[in-house]
């Protein structure tokens, strides 16, 4: 969407709700917003509740926009208006609340002057349906429908053929409208059916492909989890032969410890001997013992530790300033664990089938009650 089809779409919008533009320029222009689009795009409705509350007069939002940005206008408070200026998709959001149903009028000529000849307009339900073929591809289909009101019958493509007329949202003089003699109701149910014809005379190659990829997915899933389970049961039995191997050889070293044990007694014993007969035939050197040194306790340690046990000088100086302290959370991790592989296949498969499994999805986009003198082509048309 260019710059020019945006100003082009804004200055569209703000002409269907009769917005005052005081100002316009080739890089901008200036708008007082009327009520309906202040309330939707004006950012305040702390307001608007306020002055419907209090039942007062309102004060209309005044706002400048420019669509170039190297054309910013000097001494001036203004938005750029771009597509991904948020200020515009509240302007789409806007158009598609207000203008989702329309009721035009084809505007007729003139009868000539002095002429009483009044022209019958005949009521049509426009319906616009947006249907999407969804699979890991996707393909999106516009269907045109215009029901007959007063003769029941359809026709396919009738917004291109309302594109070609003059509409207006007002009657035009020496003109009066037939009556209906279908409701809303029974026009949407004839729309849905015939939706329904046409999806049914649709191509089904499409979905039978896509179930197709998404088995070969399946398959390749299974065969990959089951590998895995195959390589899960063999680590865990060369782990228990690993263990097996270790318990055996810390048997053997405790044996070798005790034997070692029994004969260590002999030794000491060898060597006690030995020792008191080298002292019999040495004299001792005389021996002077100093008296006992009292070491200082270190208290300054444990005094630097205190704080730091008990969540630090910050937190000190929170208790003995009266400072409430922040709760910590508690995190409950009793459901934290970690998938299996049959839970992780689960999830997979999930995803696969989302992702493949073909859909047909119909959205309505807009429609209208149109009244024209007009008929659509007889072509697109099927009497019911």
């Amino acid at each position: 969407m260019q710059q020019e089809q945006i100003r082009r779409f804004t200055e569209r919008y703000l002409a269907a709700f009769s917005a005052h533009i005081m100002e316009t320029h080739p890089d901008y222009l200036t708008v007082k917003l009327p009520v309906e689009v202040d309330k939707d795009i004006g950012n305040r409705p702390f307001y608007w509740t306020w002055v419907e509350k209090m039942n007062l007069p309102y004060q209309p939002m005044v706002l400048t926009f420019y669509f170039d940005s190297e054309r910013k206008p000097e001494g001036l408070r203004a938005e750029h208006l771009h597509l991904g200026a948020g200020r515009l998709q509240q302007i789409f959001q806007s158009a598609r609340k207000h203008g989702s149903f329309v009721c035009m009028y084809e505007q007729t000529a003139s009868p000539r002057t002095g002429g009483r000849r009044t022209t019958p307009l005949v009521p049509w339900l426009g319906l616009n349906w947006k249907v999407s073929f969804i699979c890991d591809k996707k393909r999106d289909m516009l269907l045109h429908f215009g029901i007959n009101l007063h003769q029941p019958q359809i026709v396919t493509d009738f917004y291109p053929f309302l594109q070609q007329l003059s509409l207006a949202p007002s009657i035009p003089d020496y003109c009066y409208t037939l009556e209906r003699r279908l409701s809303l109701t029974e026009a949407a149910a004839i729309a849905e059916r015939e939706t329904r014809r046409l999806l049914d005379a649709e191509d089904g190659r499409w979905a039978e492909e896509a179930r197709q990829r998404l088995n070969e997915e399946l398959q390749i899933l299974e065969a990959y989890y089951a590998e895995l389970v195959s390589r899960e049961a063999e680590s865990r039995e060369r782990d228990s032969g690993a263990a097996d191997g270790d318990e055996s050889s810390d048997s053997g070293k405790s044996g070798g410890s005790e034997a070692h044990a029994v004969s260590l007694p002999d030794v000491l014993a060898k060597t006690a001997t030995e020792a008191a007969q080298v002292n019999q035939s040495v004299p001792a050197p005389p021996v002077h013992i100093a008296p006992p040194t009292v070491q200082p306790a270190t208290e300054p340690s444990a005094a630097r530790e205190e704080p730091q046990s008990s969540g630090g000088r910050i937190l000190d100086f929170l208790r003995a300033n009266g400072i409430p302290e922040t709760p910590r959370e508690e995190i409950d991790q009793t459901e934290w664990r970690s998938s299996t592989p049959e839970e992780e296949k689960q999830r997979r498969m999930d995803e696969l089938r989302w992702q493949y499994e073909p859909r047909i999805e119909v959205q309505f986009i807009n429609g209208g009650l149109f009244y024209l003198q007009s008929a659509p082509p007889a072509k697109n048309r099927r009497i019911l």
